[in-house]
């Protein structure tokens, strides 16, 4: 060995690259006070010492053998097809990791899905969904390919649960909603193909009825890009209807790997996608070669149940996307006080410090909207349902989908840029990060599909009368002094978007079109300023802490501002005054706000 490796293998020789911290001194619940307290504002104070000990084991588990597991899988260890046996027949078996099977008993016997349909013991009740996203955003910080097959387990238990005949819920639910790992398996939402990809009305999949066989039919057809393939259950949309075009024609099925009497289904799977990222979940080709299904509530209704388990997903890919900020964050912070650089760890330095407190304002103020849209969603679960709640949620749904999946991608590639090189190597997360990231923009709805459901659910609903209704009783409601100011640009921002909803809606299809994802862009800062208002005001008024103050302001420079002279001049730099407050969540007093913030902006 040369004297300069026994040099470095004895750290003598340079010791300034950040050590990797130890599995098991890490846990991400822990680390990360506002989940705590997005926890404590939205759970019932009942269940709130229960879900904090769940969440604190969990984090414990994600970030060490869980975070192991995922790095493994996403390397050497990702799925496999194994067509044939060794006779030539087709079983079309996908072969996953050993590891990867520990992470989905585990996750799934803590109850990420059951607590949702079957009482905790600790409770004696059901939790709501934002316990699950709670857990889904602890997850996603290790392995958001894993969490798309809790989410479309979640979509096919919902879709059963809701619109399934007593027959498919006692054959079919207790295996997708139990924790126990020897009755458990998974389901699937397949929908798209070839010819029409997010054109849904284009599938041309079949449907036959079976003759003397009520709601069982033999499905024929090809899914391009089928995920968690191989799950045991799958929601299947196909044409039960030729004479009717577009997706009006389309039933939704449950169609199982095995049939209720012990043979497979006549399912093949073609080969496995080789994708970007997100390896841990098996997407593949499928072809349905007269498999048989199981019709899933009205046969003229499949489209419409599966838009409902749609709306679902795209909050799953919300929840996905805050973890990956708050994962891309988590490394960055730990690496750049460690690194040095000119005799300085590099957090010294003001443009690191504006870029980690980008990440930071990002991943919190993008929380705490996913988590306010959360509330309207589990108002839905209810057995009064209110009309407005259905349109607004299918409003914020899309709009959160595609703030968050551009935000995500963001975060990555700021925290890759903050390890320097090293970031760019495998060895660390933060590749990881970035290829698990970018399909967040494409899963559930693209950009463009995200806008075109937005001015659906306008033309048909009027949601944005019910957005700048909410909005307006919100800010109303506003009452500690520092939230005036922010009032005030809410209340001036909402004619503008107003006027130009009316304007747009007078335009060409072309143009309006056009113009969609910059009207999304309005709606989704204002609601989500809002937000952290309502945050930093409640805080302010219980703890007597105005942090989440400087985050508003902060989010208001990024997104509702202009900038005066390209924003060179004049500027406060309160992410770098309030740096350590702000990255160590201490608490900031009245006093503390008044001294660095000019009087402009109180």
């Amino acid at each position: 060995m040369s004297r300069l490796q026994w040099s470095i293998d004895r750290r003598a020789y340079s010791d300034n690259i950040p050590h990797p911290r130890p599995a098991s001194e890490q846990n991400f619940f822990q680390a990360d006070p506002n989940i705590h307290y997005l926890l404590k504002r939205y759970l019932p104070a009942a269940m709130q010492n229960w879900a904090e000990n769940q969440l604190f084991a969990l984090g414990a588990y994600v970030a060490g053998p869980m975070d192991e597991r995922a790095a493994h899988t996403d390397k050497e260890g990702k799925p496999r097809l194994r067509k044939y046996n060794r006779l030539g027949e087709d079983i079309s078996e996908i072969v996953t990791n050993e590891g990867y099977k520990e992470t989905v008993a585990h996750i799934y016997g803590a109850g990420i899905v059951s607590h949702l349909y079957h009482p905790v013991p600790e409770l004696g009740e059901t939790v709501p969904y934002t316990n699950s996203f709670l857990m889904g955003y602890v997850v996603s910080q290790s392995e958001p390919g894993f969490y798309c097959p809790v989410t479309l387990t979640m979509s096919a238990a919902y879709l059963i649960n809701r619109y399934g005949n007593e027959e498919q819920k006692k054959q079919y639910l207790m295996g997708l909603t139990t924790c126990d790992r020897k009755r458990m398996y998974e389901g699937a939402t397949w929908l798209t193909e070839r010819q029409g990809g997010s054109d849904v009305g284009a599938n041309v999949t079949v449907a036959q009825p079976v003759e003397g066989q009520p709601d069982v039919y033999r499905l024929t057809g090809e899914k391009f890009f089928a995920s968690n393939a191989g799950a045991m259950v799958a929601t299947v949309l196909a044409r039960i209807d030729a004479d009717k075009p577009g997706t009006k024609g389309l039933g939704l099925f449950l169609v199982p790997w095995i049939k209720p009497d012990g043979e497979r289904n006549q399912i093949q799977i073609r080969r496995l996608k080789d994708k970007l990222g997100v390896n841990a979940v098996p997407s593949a080709e499928v072809l349905l070669e007269g498999a048989e299904g199981y019709l899933i509530g009205q046969p003229e209704s499949g489209f419409k149940y599966m838009a409902e388990a749609l709306n679902l997903s795209r909050i799953c890919n919300a929840v996905a996307s805050i973890g990956i900020m708050r994962r891309a964050f988590y490394e960055a912070q730990y690496y750049s006080h460690e690194r040095r650089a000119f005799g300085n760890p590099i957090d010294q330095y003001p443009m690191v410090r504006q870029m980690l407190i980008t990440l930071l304002l990002d991943v919190e103020v993008s929380s705490g909207a996913v988590f306010d849209m959360i509330q309207v969603y589990d108002r839905l679960q209810s057995k009064q349902v209110k009309k407005e709640d259905a349109a607004l949620a299918r409003l914020l749904i899309p709009l959160l989908k595609y703030r968050t999946g551009e935000e995500a991608v963001s975060a990555a590639h700021t925290a890759i840029e903050i390890h320097g090189g090293n970031g760019y190597i495998e060895e660390y997360v933060t590749p990881r990060l970035l290829r698990d990231a970018q399909v967040l923009t494409v899963w559930e709805g693209t950009s463009n599909i995200l806008a075109l459901d937005l001015l659906r659910v306008m033309q048909k609903e009027n949601s944005h009368q019910i957005f700048f209704q909410m909005i307006r009783e919100r800010v109303a409601r506003w009452n500690y002094e520092l939230s005036a100011p922010f009032a005030q640009i809410v209340l001036a921002e909402l004619p503008i978007l107003e006027e130009n909803i009316a304007y747009l809606m007078r335009q060409s299809a072309d143009y309006l079109t056009y113009k969609l994802k910059p009207l999304a862009d309005h709606m989704v800062d204002i609601y989500s300023l809002t937000c952290i208002v309502s945050e930093a005001e409640d805080q302010a008024v219980h703890e007597g802490n105005v942090r989440k103050y400087i985050l508003a302001r902060l989010y208001v420079n990024k997104h509702l501002q202009e900038k005066r002279k390209r924003g060179i001049q004049d500027d406060q730099l309160l992410d770098v005054h309030f740096f350590t407050e702000l990255m160590e969540y201490r608490p900031v007093s009245i006093e503390m706000w008044q001294g660095k913030v000019s009087t402009a902006f109180r």
